[in-house]
């Protein structure tokens, strides 16, 4: 297989049928593919098994989504979005020490462990990837980068940053650590990454 462009991929995300009732049908297989997802992972949100909690027909939910790991993507991108809110209390460096702490919360919850069965099947599956960006990556990122944005204007950070590697910055021990659990994510861990990856964005290193 030749390499593929980030259009290409994204190509792979299908358009789903319009209209209210269609609309209608893909939130309500959402609702049970999350539901599903909650009470077992990733395996517990097969086709049959939205289908049956849905009351939607298999071939419907084909017409939607082109396999049950993209289901799965889109609507744990939907259960994150109600778990984790970016904060705006007025204080940057404050918001992101906040919004990272949940993350590392998240993470080791009981959706974590979703979320890396998620990542695992992403890795052999362009298709899921796709979904995987699209309904969860690429808002939590737009939302953080923002976040990276309100601390570089107030002059807590340098105003050189490149924000895709600002984010990666922080998420990536985060997410390796879950992935491969060589390390814990506990509450001091999360504030000794942030610290570290702070240091290294400060406008002023040596400024507390």
């Amino acid at each position: 297989m030749g390499h593929q462009t980030p259009a290409d991929v994204e190509a792979e995300v299908a358009t789903p049928p319009r209209g209210a009732r269609s609309e209608a049908v893909h939130q309500k297989a959402l609702q049970a593919a999350a539901v599903l997802l909650k009470a077992g992972g990733l395996k517990a949100a097969t086709v049959d098994a939205v289908a049956a909690a849905s009351g939607v027909s298999k071939v419907t939910l084909y017409r939607h989504w082109p396999s049950r790991q993209a289901i799965a993507a889109e609507a744990f991108g939907m259960l994150m979005g109600k778990y984790l809110v970016i904060p705006d209390a007025g204080d940057p460096p404050a918001d992101l020490s906040a919004y990272l702490a949940d993350i590392g919360r998240f993470y080791r919850g009981p959706l974590g462990s979703v979320f890396a069965e998620l990542v695992g099947a992403c890795a052999n599956d362009s298709t899921t990837a796709a979904y995987f960006r699209t309904f969860f990556l690429d808002e939590r990122r737009r939302g953080f980068a923002s976040l990276v944005e309100r601390c570089i204007e107030s002059g807590y950070f340098r105003a050189d940053i490149d924000l895709d590697e600002a984010i990666d910055l922080f998420f990536g021990p985060l997410v390796f650590r879950l992935l491969v659990g060589h390390a814990k994510i506990d509450d001091d861990s999360v504030r000794s990454i942030i610290d570290h990856g702070v240091r290294g964005l400060r406008a002023n290193p040596l400024s507390t």
